[in-house]
């Protein structure tokens, strides 16, 4: 008999995988019948998580009122980009990068709330408003995250 036999008692595995689709092969039947299967879905109101954090951010008496009226419209805006895409852009075979989840909002958000508020005030060099400076800054890390991972120019216009 080859090596020492070891006899492991309560050993548990955890699995987890993605919907099959878009370049992803379901699992077996027999081999999910040992696994208590549980889907997760996405929260219902994603803008909780996000517009308090912006808020918190980009709170003070440093900001304008107009600018905290741009900081509250960001969140329902990158949504709907987020959506948009999402849904528009799906993923295939030759494609299957194409999957857009709330890792790619959490990168557009942690890209704003990186920038330092001096920054803001100032409106760079170019003397934007702080509101302009805030889109133009929200409309690059959108670019970032999304545009980056298109293949071709159709899909990047």
């Amino acid at each position: 008999m080859r090596g020492n036999f070891k006899n492991i008692k309560n050993l548990s595995y955890i699995g987890a995988m993605n919907q099959p689709g878009g370049g992803r092969n379901d699992i077996p039947n027999r081999i999910k019948r040992q696994f208590f299967i549980f889907n997760m879905i996405l929260p219902v109101l994603i803008e909780v998580i996000y517009s308090p954090i912006l808020k918190h951010v980009f709170a003070g008496k440093k900001f304008a009122p107009e600018f905290i009226k741009v900081v509250d419209g960001l969140t329902q805006s990158t949504l709907k980009l987020w959506n948009k895409v999402k849904l528009s852009l799906l993923p295939t075979p030759a494609k299957f990068h194409y999957v857009f989840n709330m890792r790619e909002l959490s990168r557009i958000f942690k890209g704003i709330c990186g920038i330092r508020k001096d920054i803001i005030n100032t409106g760079s060099t170019l003397g934007f408003k702080p509101e302009i400076f805030m889109i133009a800054l929200w409309r690059h890390e959108c670019e970032r995250v999304f545009v980056d991972k298109l293949t071709n120019n159709k899909e990047k216009d």
